[in-house]
């Protein structure tokens, strides 16, 4: 019967052991690199910003003689001069206009820290020992009745 229950807490030691180590992170990333090497591609978004302004205008008057109309179009600003005999009439503005601006903002897909800390390995050491003690005193037991 000794036989027997010793079987049984290897085989809980080693399913234990099994259950509590497995494939570290990186290992788990370099196995998606390798599916699909895109990942890792540094992409950008493109960011589309739009303004837009408001019509400004400007009339006015003033009186001279003859009849004249004179009109001045520059960069989107616009005067028209009109002359009716005695009286001048200034027409003038900016249209509304918009304006689209495209930035783009290159970002990074993954970005993978490493966990290499003295504390972190301080972590793991302690659970795996704690494990182990676990299972000692379990199968102490188990022998001892």
């Amino acid at each position: 019967m000794k036989c027997s229950t010793l079987s049984i807490v290897l085989i809980i030691v080693l399913l234990v052991a099994g259950l509590t180590t497995g494939c570290s992170t990186q290992w788990h990333l370099k196995r998606a690199i390798k599916k699909d090497p895109t990942i890792l591609v540094q992409d950008t978004v493109i960011v589309t910003d739009t303004v837009v302004t408001s019509s400004t205008a400007v009339l006015d008057t003033v009186t001279i003689s003859k009849i004249d109309t004179i009109e001045i179009v520059k960069n989107n600003f616009r005067v028209k001069i009109m002359r009716s005999y005695d009286t001048l009439i200034i027409d003038g503005g900016c249209e509304a206009d918009t304006i689209v601006r495209t930035v783009n903002v290159p970002f990074e897909k993954i970005v993978y820290t490493a966990h290499d800390k003295w504390y972190h390995k301080i972590y793991k050491g302690s659970f795996f020992i704690l494990i182990a003690l676990l299972l000692l005193l379990f199968g102490y037991r188990l022998l001892r009745k």
